[in-house]
């Protein structure tokens, strides 16, 4: 397969936004609902849990997906990188929602459950650790993201690799810049009281 097609095929299925679609079924819609976010934590506050849990599910197969078809076909490593970037890109900025979309979580731990599926279960489950220590999930998911690079870089990971986990962190950043200045305002609500907040939305 061409190295050009499998990244334009990452983008178009990075695009698909599941975290709309799933809670659509019910007749939610997460753009206006909890916090607006098209991301798979949304769909699970507004629809629930089966809708989030299937949201979550496509999210992480958008950024898998490629990235591993990339790999069957042996294409080179700075390809894959650009592969699962294009799938993160698309969820960010979708094709599909006027090229506005989630923060890109989900399917970077797609993209990284592909290139690297031992790290990245250890990885969510130290960013499950810190969730449950600190009681905040957007700022857990910023510490986690930024010592990815850090943790992958000790471990002598491939340095095509690294560099992606650098971008997907500036992208989550990016993502989550309003989150981000709500924190250092003292506005961010731990959990559980962020989830009854948005549910009353």
């Amino acid at each position: 397969m061409e190295p050009f097609l499998i990244v334009i095929l990452a983008y178009l299925l990075g695009s698909i936004p599941f975290s709309h679609i799933f809670p659509k079924l019910k007749g939610k819609d997460v753009r206006e609902s909890g916090t607006k976010n098209v991301g798979a934590t949304n769909a699970f506050v507004v629809a629930g849990p089966l809708m989030g849990a299937l949201a979550l599910v496509g999210d992480l197969a958008k950024g898998y997906l490629p990235v591993a078809l990339a790999q069957y076909y042996n294409l080179d490593s700075r390809v894959v990188v650009f592969t699962g970037l294009a799938a993160v890109l698309g969820h960010d900025f979708s094709l599909f929602l006027k090229f506005r979309g989630g923060k890109g979580v989900a399917t970077t731990g797609g993209v990284f459950l592909a290139i690297e599926p031992l790290f990245a279960v250890i990885i969510m489950l130290l960013w499950v650790l810190i969730i449950l220590v600190t009681r905040y999930f957007i700022p857990s998911t910023i510490i986690i993201l930024g010592i990815v690079p850090v943790i992958m870089y000790v471990l002598g990971k491939r340095v095509e690799f690294i560099v992606f986990a650098i971008l997907a962190f500036v992208l989550a950043l990016y993502t989550h810049r309003e989150d981000i200045k709500r924190f250092f305002a003292g506005q961010e609500l731990k959990m559980p009281e962020a989830v009854k907040h948005y549910l009353n939305k």
